[in-house]
């Protein structure tokens, strides 16, 4: 999982596998290490619920605390 602040114009998501397949993309918003929210917009990937589903399923096998996630 790659997670980067989105700098328009020098960095995006997209930027990471210069534009290349990914199996899900989109926002999300942490503090101090704890996830509050999420989206699966892309304006480049255009993801489908099938990959967000895909990636919550990541989360939880890998135990992130799903509760208050928005």
């Amino acid at each position: 999982m790659h997670v980067a602040e989105k700098k328009k114009g020098k960095f995006q998501h997209s930027s990471f596998l210069a534009g290349g397949a990914t199996t899900a993309a989109g926002r999300l918003v942490a503090h101090d290490g704890v996830l509050e929210a999420i989206w699966p917009y892309s304006g480049h990937y255009h993801p489908t619920e099938e990959n967000f589903m895909e990636f919550i399923s990541f989360l939880e096998e890998h135990h992130v605390d799903l509760t208050n996630v928005k």
